[in-house]
């Protein structure tokens, strides 16, 4: 059985007609430069909104998405992953039981992070596809906010 390719996400935004090749030329050339993920780059300049990337995402990466503003975040999560770790790499845990750690990230196909939090945490990371900003508030809530 063959491995399925995976197409890029530049790819997927501009056959949806949500880009043009030159706005993601200019992209990935600023991502050249100065480091970052596409998609965060995208939306900062202001080439596509972040529901169009996360639409293209989970259509590149067959991961689901979860709408972490409507999810009630289990404020035991600052025990299992720091805020450091869950900022560096665009991922919260926001729930766990005795086998899983229930994890939403913005770069599903990032299997680095995958394996880390499995390490860190000693159980199996079930991957969710979320919005930037509802990871940054959920960081937020369970490092600043919660009790």
């Amino acid at each position: 059985m063959k491995p399925r390719i995976k197409r890029k996400i530049g790819e997927i935004l501009i056959e949806d007609g949500l880009l043009s090749k030159a706005q993601l030329e200019e992209a990935l050339a600023y991502q050249k430069e100065k480091g970052g993920l596409i998609g965060e780059i995208l939306i900062e300049k202001r080439f596509v909104e972040e529901e169009s990337l996360i639409g293209a995402l989970g259509k590149q990466s067959q991961v689901p998405y979860i709408p972490l503003k409507n999810y009630a975040i289990n404020p035991d999560m600052a025990s299992m992953l720091n805020a450091d770790f869950c900022h560096e790499n665009m991922a919260v845990a926001f729930d766990c039981d005795s086998k899983k750690i229930y994890v939403a990230v913005a770069d599903p196909l990032n299997d680095m992070i995958v394996e880390k939090i499995r390490t860190l945490t000693g159980r199996i990371p079930q991957v969710f596809l979320a919005r930037i900003s509802e990871i940054l508030n959920a960081i937020y809530f369970i490092y600043h906010e919660a009790p």
